[in-house]
């Protein structure tokens, strides 16, 4: 009967050398291969949010494609994707295709839930916007963006004052934005204490944020409610903001969807 292929190598000691050292070399080769191919995607995925701080973005979506196409499931160049689309004013059910591509490939990408969240507040789908922030606070219960968009969410439409100072709060540990203590300074208001907005006034004052700091004075000063912030698409979205916020969009303080790829390619 014949030996069995393992038998026969056991038995020549030899050819079992020869096979072994085939056999680690074939590995090495893939590995060297493989790792080639992780270098040279790295070096693209890094050219694509180059291209995109540039304003490149027909350029960083043709980079994204071709991460897609060597790795179909890479998360990250889903969400670079949208926010080139975005960016670029490219049709805005493809940006959230784009973005819902890359939760199913990882329901882990919080920068994907928190873009969502923003582009179904500029449609003013409130409902669908606080679930996406949320989720995004669930996975970083420290993303001051989501926490600042719940709270205007909770401030202006929810009319839930109360709601908004926690999360405009918990905001303020980590981000030193005017607008946080503007929206403190209203919520404050709606909740009738006054003494606690006129501080944000002050802190404002301090900021040398005199606009807003009268802004929140005359509300004050003539009762009137808050008033409702302008929906509108950032002027430079290669620049964050903390938040949703009030006031109209300008190129230092966009409004809408937000910068948000990590720095470095994860292993996939």
């Amino acid at each position: 009967m014949p030996m069995a292929p393992r038998q026969a190598l056991l038995r020549h000691p030899k050819s079992f050398r020869i096979f072994v050292s085939i056999l680690f070399i074939g590995i090495f080769l893939f590995s060297t291969a493989v790792f080639a191919q992780m270098v040279n995607l790295k070096d693209v995925y890094e050219r694509a949010i180059e291209a995109y701080g540039r304003r490149q973005y027909d350029q960083a979506i043709e980079l994204y494609q071709q991460i897609i196409k060597a790795v179909p499931n890479f998360a990250p160049a889903y969400n670079g994707m949208a926010l080139a689309n975005q960016a670029a004013e490219g049709d805005e059910n493809k940006t959230i295709e784009y973005l819902k591509t890359a939760i199913s490939y990882d329901p882990k990408l919080t920068q994907a839930y928190d873009n969502l969240g923003r582009i179904y507040y500029g449609r003013q789908d409130v409902d669908h916007a606080q679930e996406y922030f949320e989720k995004a606070l669930a996975l970083d219960p420290h993303l001051s963006s989501a926490q600042v968009s719940l709270a205007w969410i909770n401030l202006l439409i929810r009319s839930k004052p109360l709601a908004a100072l926690k999360y405009f709060k918990m905001a303020a540990e980590s981000v030193q934005d005017p607008k946080i203590y503007y929206g403190m300074g209203q919520a404050y208001f709606a909740c009738n204490q006054r003494a606690e907005a006129m501080e944000m006034i002050t802190k404002l004052h301090g900021m040398k944020e005199d606009d807003l700091a009268s802004r929140l004075e005359k509300s004050l000063r003539e009762n009137k409610e808050v008033n409702a912030p302008q929906s509108s698409r950032p002027v430079n979205p290669s620049s964050p903001s903390a938040g949703l916020g009030p006031l109209d969009a300008t190129p230092d303080k966009p409004t809408g969807m937000q910068v948000r790829l990590p720095g470095k390619l994860p292993d996939y």
